[in-house]
């Protein structure tokens, strides 16, 4: 099909709601999709989701890009995914995969696939225990042999689930309500099981498209939308006592606008970068803030960091890898503010802009 037809160039460098990571000298990026305005009589948006069977490489020393093509299970096309690197493996976790895939709830799912990437091979995965929520525009990270993933934007679940979910009063009319939710569920690869670890102290409330990353045994989380609020609380999770923080933004201290769709990126045991996003007023941010953690993470301060050369557009929806060898945080891809505009103007997306 003709529409189906993307450049090169867009497959590398136009990307939203994709996943990338860092696996030695390599940044891998996949997933995703790219938008195409249609100048047509009623125009509108086609949303084109990018292959799955391939990889693109980025070498982060000789600066160059490869495409690698996988073989197996090969997910489906999708956007919001969360994708995890343990050891040679690269696992990708729920998404948005488009009205009409078989299978998935109303768009969202929760499959989970795992990508050896030492022969290239995708294996569709079939965890035993209690299924988590599907769901897209989560955030995850791994610990002590496991992976963790945290909140998301999905169909409303049963009732009796250890956790809470938030409605999006514009899903309703479809007969198929999706919402923000906070669950906490986490993969354990030894036995190929679902866990659900309980927790204390005060959980985030429900989000979608926020930030997370991990430094040392504690995991941060910033931002991210419920309902008509894009926010700018920052938490935090002790891996090893599984206690949550509570809000530790202050109120009346320097600190970053509410966003999401932004990247949280740790440089440093103690640092953290917070860049681009999307604010409360449907803006479109470029700007780069930092973190310090103080007292053991439990006292932070924040500044904003004033970039001397040109980073690009202002982007969400990105990528932020960093790699050690060189200390470079790489960027990669997103939406800028006109396509965002446009989406807004057209109002025909069937994702919800978080």
């Amino acid at each position: 099909m003709a529409q189906d037809f993307i450049s090169m160039n867009e497959r590398i460098n136009r990307r939203s709601g994709h996943i990338a990571v860092v696996y030695g000298d390599w940044m891998i990026v996949w997933g995703g999709y790219v938008d195409h305005e249609q100048q047509t009589s009623t125009s509108q948006i086609h949303t084109h989701y990018h292959h799955t069977d391939e990889l693109w490489i980025y070498n982060c020393l000789t600066e160059v890009w490869e495409r690698i093509l996988t073989k197996g299970d090969i997910p489906h096309r999708n956007s919001g995914s969360c994708g995890l690197l343990h050891e040679d493996f690269l696992y990708i976790f729920g998404g948005f995969h488009g009205m009409d895939n078989a299978g998935s709830v109303n768009g969202n799912s929760n499959y989970l696939f795992r990508l050896d990437l030492t022969t290239m091979t995708w294996e569709w995965l079939h965890p035993t225990g209690n299924q988590p929520a599907p769901c897209d525009k989560l955030a995850g990270w791994v610990y002590d042999d496991k992976l963790y993933f945290f909140g998301g934007f999905g169909p409303q679940p049963e009732f009796g689930v250890p956790f809470q979910h938030v409605i999006d009063p514009s899903t309703e009319p479809s007969g198929w309500p999706r919402g923000w939710n906070n669950q906490l569920v986490v993969y354990n690869p030894v036995n190929n099981s679902w866990e659900w670890p309980k927790v204390q102290g005060p959980t985030p409330s429900p989000r979608a498209a926020h930030a997370a990353d991990i430094s040392g045994h504690k995991v941060y989380v910033f931002g991210g939308r419920i309902g008509n609020t894009r926010n700018n609380d920052l938490h935090c999770l002790d891996m090893d006592s599984m206690m949550w923080s509570g809000n530790l933004t202050h109120p009346f201290e320097l600190n970053p606008e509410g966003r999401s769709w932004h990247s949280l990126t740790f440089i440093t045991d103690t640092r953290a970068i917070v860049y681009g996003g999307l604010n409360q007023y449907n803006i479109v941010l470029n700007d780069c803030w930092l973190l310090t953690l103080h007292s053991e993470g439990m006292d932070h301060e924040w500044q904003e960091f004033e970039l001397s050369y040109d980073h690009g557009e202002p982007r969400c929806s990105h990528t932020a890898c960093l790699f050690p060898a060189t200390g470079e945080l790489l960027i990669h891809s997103g939406s800028t503010q006109p396509f965002y505009e446009t989406r807004l103007k057209l109002k025909v997306n069937t994702l919800c802009m978080c």
